[in-house]
């Protein structure tokens, strides 16, 4: 059973193409997302249960292995939004394509704001979900 408790949502945009874990781009991107990254977290959550969940706006037509995505950026934030990504226990990743018509679930209004001004980007959500008991 899962203690469940209200905690601070945080939100992270990366701007531009977001990268695979495998890229040779990897190393860059993933000081791209700890750059921005220790601007928000003070400390790192304790807990464990860490919630991350990405979503990726972008106009071209591409397949995307999302998995590879969330790999990088689980490295990246480890030992700044959380301790060590073991913490993360659940992980959702989503990839749009802006080509077409996108459905967003209610009440995540914030996830599209950033489409005014941009065209690609990766939305980074992370909480502290409670405790496993």
């Amino acid at each position: 059973m899962r203690q469940l408790h209200r905690s601070p949502e945080y939100r992270i945009v990366i701007l531009g193409k977001a990268v695979s874990f495998r890229s040779s781009k990897s190393a860059d991107y993933k000081a791209k997302i700890q750059e921005v990254a220790k601007r928000i977290f003070d400390k790192p959550i304790i807990g464990d249960f860490v919630e991350v969940r990405l979503d990726y706006f972008h106009m071209k037509r591409r397949r995307m292995d999302m998995d590879n995505i969330a790999k990088c950026v689980l490295d990246a934030l480890n030992g700044i939004a959380y301790k060590d990504d073991r913490q993360v226990k659940l992980q959702a990743a989503i990839a749009y394509s802006l080509a077409s018509v996108v459905f967003i679930q209610q009440g995540v209004v914030n996830l599209v704001k950033p489409l005014a001004q941009y065209e690609e980007y990766l939305f980074i959500r992370v909480r502290n979900a409670g405790n496993l008991i």
